[in-house]
């Protein structure tokens, strides 16, 4: 590689940024005269750059090891330019590509350089022009911060520079190269100058050396924000100008790095570091010089800003992990950090594609192993197959229908060995020829009895496996009419309800494939379409067998036609976003160069442009909303699959409950995956994701939030995010983007993006591709190779860093905890257990050891029990063959409950034994089986979430009977109170859970026993003919509240803890549930009720301690109803609208034995200086006032006590009359008028017309008075504010109860 004679090196220095994480930096090099740039090299550290330079100075420092840098130049040819122009980009990788050439000689005195790097060594080869004076009349332009930044994922950037920091310097040999991991940022940057100061001294002996060529350096510029104000303006006069070049480093990937230094020998001009102490004073300096000389220097650019055109090689580094593995296991970890950013979704390895056929999997794997491979069964079938059809060409007797039942199985593995063979017999065209003599009448009818029955139900079979031979076999079926040949032996007379279900099938597996759902739905000029069909066949008097199997193919034809609607307003918004006019060429391309601004002007550009955006994008806000619907339904659809889209078994019947029966029976979900590929549902949701005006809105938000998340949750949903890598890449960075953007800004999200779901879904679909490796690892390697395979390392251990975020961990537990994922460890562990390698062999092979950490992580964190019913029996057998290793016996103590267990009913009250035994261990080492025991319980014992159309089974409620005659209920309430002894003491102290395996543990055992409780309580008092009165259960219920969700150290609940909050919610209002209607209620009965019991006990516990004041008004809150009117979405029926009205009227009734608690809590409360606690009080106040005229009455009466005690108190002297606590009660008293409900029972109150209410009105005429009287305390004035606030509450016409004509609107209106 040849350097021209002329090149001489220009400028070569290392600029350092010190951050925790590394994130996108600006730095300038500015030359005192005009220069050509033939070329600029990045130095890789270890690399020494020129070999006349001292060795501090000799030696790149460059990293990380790969990013994109861009360049920009200032063009002198146009001095009146605004922008920099582009130059190009270099996409850098020490060991391939440093090297970058621009097309031609730039003519420049400046270069900007833009990256995401923590260090970086540059060397400029050129040669010199001329000089020009730094008075020149028109400065070169200043560059602005970057462009907005993309939808990309990154995590927060604010890194601050570490001011005072000595540069490090390197003396003796030179740095060797860094390994790739965690690296300790190197020194700060080099200072900002005033052009018109002089140099600063040097301090080193070097520096003392080379002082007199100073005038020669070229200086580098990496100024801090806020060193110097900037002074350029935005202007938009000039149009920006941008000259496309070509990057010329692509034939350059090999570089000998000897041949440069040769070449570099005769170079002289380097430039030297300025001194870090002297950055403030010549910043100073700088300031001083600008404001009181007009100086025309460079704008400062900052290098922490946060937008970045291109982020394709973004990256972050954690900057710290929760750990709770030893010191001898990070020892043995390799000095790496995971970048989640940093690996993308490849295609899909060893796992089948969810939305393909097993007809199309078996051609490709029959592809990629090659048609010369031995496969004895294919050619069997194959051969057997063409003997069948060439034998029955002409005959349609007894054998041609034996014939028809044999092909289906025939179909799979001879068709598709037929197919690739390229034969020329046409074994699919003359299938499907048979298919509709099959299910032809007339043929039938000509067979004997029974014969053409089966001839028939043949014929319906034989489309199903048709139909699974993809698009070229539904093709064919439709093109000889097999829609109208299934409907023709639907409509026709005398056929069974099982011949129906036959043919209800077939129909199933046409429209299941894309091209069969499309010629379903469409109508031809002459006849009616499939959909109509359908329909007018339902509307006949037909079995509820058959109105249940027609209703699935309806489902799946509203799924298919919702996300047809879905795709054509994707579509729509995709149009009308890129018609939006562009408000300036820079604004059209940020790439053209960087703007010359300040940050008040780019602040309010960004904003009018959002404005702009929204208000130009010619979206409607109908739009949105039918766009939010649809994307509800799908969720909706999806959810309940299996209950609704399925066809029935031809031996079932459709119950409302069943005790016995298969389990659930077709998995409908492959289909949808089809319907959603062939929709590019995925695409279509990045682009919602990306528009502001629906990336903007939180029902669209968490809309498309609850469908990915629901994907997200099976195996089958993360195999169709990585079938659909490259949407699901720039899904993910959408998704992260606007997670970014929340935690950047500040903002709450309402829930919607704020539990990193982003993250989780990420680190779910990589783990997933980690496993898909070892899989795939195991395919290909055999028993006699290496057991620690660099490839079989390098995937576990990004597993294995993935788990030391607690993000992470959960989505490695989750992941692995799905199917037959664990195998995959399991699988390894045997291999190199002591009966395979020995024993010596195996303690050194570091991926057994990678294999029992991260099983480890997988039991402990993951709560589902299907995956320890399967691997439970070969965990414990590796458990017990290995017991000098640590991890192992410590698994081994959480499988403990798991030895000889049989996961059915049975096996509860062995459980309960076992938890009772071991309750004194709780959160402690011996005690972890615990949370075992407690999570298999959970998933024998109680039934998942009801789901609209699914069978109610009854073996729930036989569980629920073990549960009681096993002491469950007594067992699960001393759990809750160990676990509430436990943790008491540490919340006192605020101290947060400890480490993540800690929280997963008390998260985990929480939940679990709350559900157990939960399903207990719900069963035995639904009735109402049960009472329970063990008012423990209440007790520990507001005691784990208060120590879980009172006090989140987020400042909000996060998912688990407001899971937690719901089960409690749900648990009290349990208790609700245990009136007997048949009982007469009167005040004895009413107080000594299920009921009524439950309330005084939060009631009581809300003024027990002051650490439970907060925690007991958010558990009241959440039991009472939410004040009327009632916001629904749909119409509510009558027979709804009475269950709500007497579910208040029972509330209140309840509400009202307790008035003496109620009056104390307000009255105890009411002076509060605490803000959440006043928010929380006037909350309650609300809902009470709002259930119905008593309570109202009750809490408005004793707010008003409240004022005249506090006003009489101090009747005699009237300057002290007006305190704080007078202005506070006239505070609750204005924010309680401006409800409906409170403002009647005032005015009711201040009339007086009652005995005993007098008073009120007399204290009214006090509170009118204070408004006319005379003062200007503080005081006064507050209380005159509020007084005023208060009337016109009053006399506001617009809170006012209306009447209606029919009561019971009247009554949900108000």
């Amino acid at each position: 590689m040849a350097v021209d004679s002329a090149m001489e090196l220009l400028f070569l220095d290392t600029f350092k940024h010190p951050s925790a994480e590394q994130s996108s930096h600006i730095d300038v090099v500015r030359f005192p005269c005009v220069v050509y740039i033939n070329e600029v090299r990045v130095i890789p550290p270890g690399v020494r750059a020129h070999s006349s330079l001292p060795d501090s100075r000799a030696y790149g420092e460059t990293s990380p090891h790969t990013f994109q840098l861009d360049l920009f130049f200032n063009n002198v040819s146009k001095p009146s330019a605004p922008v920099f122009d582009r130059l190009g980009s270099l996409e850098y990788d020490e060991n391939t590509s440093i090297i970058f050439r621009p097309n031609s000689k730039v003519n420049t005195d400046g270069l900007v350089l833009r990256g995401w790097y923590n260090c970086l060594t540059l060397a400029i080869y050129g040669s010199v022009d001329r000089v020009i004076s730094h008075d020149r009349d028109s400065p070169p332009p200043p560059p602005p911060p970057p462009p907005p930044p993309q939808p990309q994922p990154s995590l927060k950037r604010n890194p601050k520079h570490a001011d005072g920091e000595k540069e490090d310097q390197f003396n003796g040999s030179p740095p060797r190269p860094q390994p790739r991991g965690p690296r300790t940022p190197p020194g700060p940057p080099p200072p900002d100058d005033d052009e018109d100061d002089p140099m600063p001294l040097p301090v080193s002996g070097d520096k003392e050396e080379d002082a007199p060529h100073r005038e020669d350096y070229f200086e580098p510029i990496s100024p801090d924000r806020n060193s110097v104000p900037q002074e350029g303006q935005y202007s938009d006069e000039g149009e920006v100008e941008e000259e496309q070049q070509e990057e010329g480093e692509d034939d350059e990937d090999d570089v000998d790095v000897e041949e440069e230094e040769d070449e570099d020998e005769d170079d002289r001009h380097t430039v030297d570091s300025i001194p870090e102490e002297e950055e403030e004073d010549e910043e100073e300096e700088g300031e001083e010089d600008e404001e009181g000389e007009g100086d025309d220097g460079y704008e400062q650019i900052s290098s922490d800003e946060d937008g970045i055109a291109d982020l394709e090689r973004e990256t972050f580094k954690y900057p710290n992990f929760d750990v709770e593995y030893t010191a001898e296991d990070l020892a043995s970890v390799p000095p790496m950090t995971y970048d989640p950013y940093d690996r993308e979704l490849v295609p899909l390895l060893y796992f089948s594609c969810p939305y393909k056929t097993t007809f199309e999997i078996e051609i490709s794997r029959m592809k990629d192993q090659g048609p010369d491979k031995e496969n004895s069964g294919a050619v069997e079938a194959s051969v057997k197959l063409t003997e069948l059809l060439d034998l029955y060409q002409e005959d349609r007797g007894a054998k041609w229908v034996t014939a028809l039942e044999e092909i289906p199985s025939l179909i799979i593995k001879g068709l598709s060995y037929l197919q690739l063979k390229n034969t020329k017999q046409d074994a699919l065209g003359q299938l499907i020829d048979w298919t509709m003599q099959a299910l032809n009448l007339q043929v039938a009818l000509r067979q004997p009895i029974a014969l053409n029955v089966r001839q028939l139900k043949a014929g319906t079979k034989l489309v199903s496996s048709l139909a699974e031979c993809g698009a070229q076999g539904v093709m064919g079926l439709l093109q000889a009419g097999v829609i109208s040949g299934l409907f023709e032996l639907l409509f026709a007379d005398h056929v069974s309800s099982s011949l129906k279900l036959n043919a209800f099938k077939a129909l199933d597996s046409v429209i299941s494939m894309t091209e069969g759902m499309e010629a379903f739905l469409r109508s031809r000029q002459s006849e009616k379409s499939g959909y109509q069909k359908l329909l007018e066949l339902i509307l006949l008097d037909q079995t509820v067998r058959v109105v249940t199997a027609g209703s699935a193919i309806l489902q799946k034809c509203h799924f298919y036609e919702i996300l047809s609607e879905i795709k054509r307003l994707g579509d729509h918004l995709a149009e009308k976003t890129s018609s939006v006019p562009n408000h300036s060429e820079a604004d059209h391309d940020t790439d053209t160069g960087l703007e010359r601004t300040n940050p008040e002007y780019e602040n309010e550009v960004e904003a009018s442009m959002d404005m702009d955006l929204l208000e130009s994008s010619n979206i409607s806000e109908g739009e949105i909303e039918k766009l939010i619907n649809l994307l509800e339904e799908v969720f909706h659809l999806m959810e309940t699959a299996p209950h609704t889209m399925i066809q029935p078994p031809v031996k079932s019947f459709p119950t409302m409950a069943r005790i016995t029966g298969p389990p659930e029976r077709d998995d409908p979900y492959p289909v949808l995956f089809r319907y959603l590929h062939s929709h590019h549902f995925l695409e279509l949701v990045t682009l919602l994701l990306s528009i502001p005006v629906t990336s903007a809105h939180p029902g669209v938000l968490q809309a498309t939030k609850d469908v990915l998340k629901f994907l997200a949750q099976s195996q089958k949903g993360l195999l169709f995010f990585m079938s659909e890598y490259e949407a699901t890449n720039l899904l993910i960075r959408a998704l992260c983007h606007l997670y970014d953007q929340d935690e950047e800004e500040g903002l709450q999200s309402d829930g919607v993006i704020d539990d990193a779901f982003a993250l989780w879904l990420q680190d779910s679909t990589q783990t997933l591709q980690c496993i898909t490796e070892l899989f795939s690892h195991f395919q290909r390697c055999t028993a006699s190779e290496e057991t620690d395979h660099s490839d079989l390392l390098g995937t576990l251990h990004n597993l294995y860093l993935i788990t030391f975020n607690p993000v992470g961990r959960s989505a490695v537990g989750h992941v692995f905890s799905l199917e037959k994922n664990l195998q995959s460890l399991i699988t390894l562990m045997e291999y190199y257990s002591k009966e395979a390698l020995g024993d010596s062999k195996s303690k050194k092979s570091v991926a057994y050891n990678y294999a029992c950490i991260l099983i480890l992580v997988v039991v402990q964190s993951s709560s589902d029990v299907q995956m320890l019913e399967q691997h439970a029996a070969s965990l414990l057998k590796l458990c017990k063959a290995d017991e000098n290793n640590a991890k192992l016996q410590e698994l081994g103590k959480w499988l403990e409950p798991l030895k000889n267990l049989r996961f059915e009913i049975n096996c509860i009250p062995n459980l309960i034994e076992y938890v009772k035994q071991n309750i004194d261990n709780l959160m402690t080492p011996e005690g972890v089986g615990l949370t075992t025991a407690l999570r298999v319980l959970c998933n024998v014992a109680c039934p998942p979430p009801p789901v609209e159309g699914q069978q109610k089974d009854l073996k729930w409620n036989l569980a629920v009977i073990q549960l009681f005659s096993a002491e469950g209920m007594d067992t699960f309430i001393r759990v809750l109170q160990k676990l509430n002894s436990i943790l008491t003491q540490p919340w006192r102290l605020h101290v947060n859970m400890g480490t993540t395996l800690h929280r997963v543990t008390t998260i985990s055992m929480a939940r679990c026993t709350l559900t157990l409780l939960k399903t207990m309580l719900t069963e035995l008092l639904r009735g109402g003919s049960f009472e329970f009165k063990d008012m423990r259960v209440p007790s520990a219920l507001v005691t784990l509240h208060m120590l879980l969700c009172s006090i989140p150290l987020s400042g909000r609940l996060d998912s688990d803890e407001q899971k937690i909050q719901n089960d409690i919610i749900d648990i009290l209002l349990t208790f609700t549930q245990g009136v007997n209607e048949k009982l007469t209620i009167s005040e004895e009965t009413l107080a000594n009720n299920t009921w009524s019991l439950m309330l005084k006990e939060v009631l009581s516990s809300i003024l027990k301690v002051p650490e439970g004041f907060f925690s007991g008004l958010i558990l009241l809150s959440e039991l009472l109803p939410l004040p009327l009117p009632m916001q629904t979405t749909q119409v509510i029926e009558s027979h709804d609208i009475s269950v709500a009205l007497n579910t208040r009227k029972l509330w209140s009734m309840h509400l009202h034995v307790q008035a003496k608690l109620l009056q104390e809590i307000v009255r105890s409360f009411s002076g509060t200086t605490c803000q959440p606690i006043q928010h929380m009080l006037r909350r309650i106040c609300v809902q009470l006032c709002d259930l119905a005229s008593p309570t109202a009455l009750l809490i408005m009466r004793t707010v008003l006590d409240l004022i005249v005690e506090d006003l009489q108190s101090t009747s005699e002297d009237k300057e002290k009359q007006y305190t704080s606590q007078t202005t506070r009660l006239l505070a609750l008293l204005d924010a309680l008028a401006s409800h409906k409900a409170c403002k009647l029972a005032i005015l009711h109150l201040i009339n007086g017309t009652i005995k005993g209410d007098e008073r009120y009105a007399e204290i009214f005429q006090d509170l009118l008075a204070l408004v006319r009287s005379p003062g200007d305390s503080v005081i006064r004035q507050q209380c005159v504010e509020f007084i005023t606030s208060i009337l016109q509450s009053l006399c506001d016409q617009v809170l006012f109860l209306n009447w209606s004509s029919s009561p019971i609107l009247y009554q949900t209106k108000n």
